[in-house]
């Protein structure tokens, strides 16, 4: 999917206590911090691109600690996702991706090329206050993924 699976490392100043936060977070509920726990966090706190696969977890994951089984990975993203500390997004064909709570937006999908255009929440805020003002609904703050046809695609 084009613009979706790129994840470099990147050094921002408050990640590394980002990340023992998080640990401390699956600490709290019980859990060990283990090499693969401490890989997973890493991996989906330090990425470049904030729409990574399980797929692109166990990638960066293994390439570092062969051991770590994927079983762990599946495991460790599904706590973290509980706990709130990542969003799971479905993205149409292209799978589900997960990024950090913190870095939450939505989503325009194409169907035809697969593009994945990214939203601030403020351009969805005034039809998330129009469905509170006509119909009392408040929209819950995860992502929303919007499925069409980009620019390229439309037909003209």
């Amino acid at each position: 999917m084009p613009g979706v699976h790129h994840h470099e490392a990147h050094t921002h100043p408050d990640t590394p206590a980002r990340i023992e936060a998080t640990l401390d977070l699956l600490r709290s509920e019980g859990g060990r911090v283990t090499i693969g726990r401490r890989a997973i966090v890493t991996a989906l706190l330090t990425a470049d691109d904030h729409h990574l696969t399980a797929e692109d977890v166990a990638k960066v994951v293994q390439d570092q600690h062969p051991d770590v089984h994927v079983s762990t990975i599946y495991r460790t993203l599904e706590t973290l996702e509980r706990l709130r500390v990542i969003d799971r997004v479905s993205l149409g064909s292209g799978g589900a991706v997960y990024h950090p709570t913190d870095h939450t937006h939505h989503h325009l999908i194409c169907d035809v090329c697969g593009a994945v255009i990214e939203l601030g929440h403020e351009a969805l805020a005034p039809l998330k206050a129009d469905l509170e003002h006509r119909h009392g609904f408040t929209v819950s703050a995860n992502p929303i993924s919007l499925n069409g046809r980009c620019r390229e695609c439309a037909p003209s």
